[in-house]
């Protein structure tokens, strides 16, 4: 996940994929699944964001990948690690994580030219450490879980923004407005892109089979925008408060969907 608010009408994309793409996508996703266990489980306080960017570096060189995020756009790491209350594209630094922060881990593998999309939240010493953060990453988490099993051809992407969205109020949290969900595969970003409501632009667009999405709720306590700060890629939201995000690589087929990246 990259530039959500942004995306190039420039790229051809090419929304339904064929077997032998799905097989590649397939692959980078169980690498982009594996890579993301380790890093949850290296995860704890007192580590630099840069060491887990290292930790991820030696899992790319030991498999023989590529990245997908880096110098995407000029985006300068392998990986977005985001804390409390920045919302994405938070760059690894020097920051040493403490018990009570909320990391959001956003990561992109490139398989022969082939990419998947996945991210999780990890709340540094777990539930006791802030409850509401615990809850806010669980709602995200759920939401994302139980609508993604409606997904199948022809319905709605409308519907399942809307149902997502409603489902995390219900929760009394609030989803980032501007940010969008979006196809993967070829590229990092590609068509359809999903806002995380219910967008009217998406009122026509129907998932369909053997397409290939990234589905991310984009969460947080209170605010419903972002504001920009630090440097040109780092987003906060507006109101300081934490936010969380969970996200799927997710194939569509005729009356079912297969996650092929992400944390389940």
């Amino acid at each position: 996940m990259l530039l959500h608010f942004y995306v190039s009408t420039s790229i051809m994309d090419n929304l339904i994929k064929t077997k032998q793409q799905i097989d590649n996508i397939r692959i980078s996703g169980k690498y982009l699944t594996e890579l993301l266990m380790l890093l949850q489980k290296y995860t704890k306080a007192g580590m630099a964001l840069i060491e887990l960017e290292i930790v991820a570096e030696e899992f790319m060189k030991k498999n023989w990948l590529k990245w997908a995020f880096n110098w995407y756009q000029w985006f300068p790491a392998n990986l977005c690690l985001s804390v409390n209350d920045c919302v994405v594209h938070g760059i690894p630094d020097d920051y040493i994580l403490k018990n009570g922060d909320l990391l959001k881990i956003d990561c992109g593998i490139n398989y022969k030219w082939w990419i998947s999309d996945a991210a999780i939240s990890v709340l540094i010493w777990w539930e006791l450490a802030d409850p509401q953060a615990w809850k806010l990453i669980q709602a995200t988490k759920t939401a994302l879980d139980e609508w993604v099993q409606k997904i199948s051809n022809w319905k709605k992407i409308y519907d399942f923004a809307k149902t997502v969205n409603d489902q995390i109020k219900k929760s009394w949290f609030k989803v980032i407005q501007k940010l969008t969900w979006h196809g993967v595969g070829n590229a990092v970003h590609e068509r359809p892109y999903i806002y995380n409501r219910p967008h009217p632009d998406t009122q026509k667009t129907n998932f369909k089979s053997w397409m290939v999405v990234a589905l991310e709720p984009i969460t947080a306590i209170d605010s419903d925008d972002f504001v920009e700060w630090n440097n040109w890629w780092n987003l906060y939201t507006r109101n300081g408060d934490l936010w969380a995000q969970w996200e799927y690589t997710v194939l569509v087929k005729d009356e079912w969907y297969e996650i092929l990246a992400g944390i389940r």
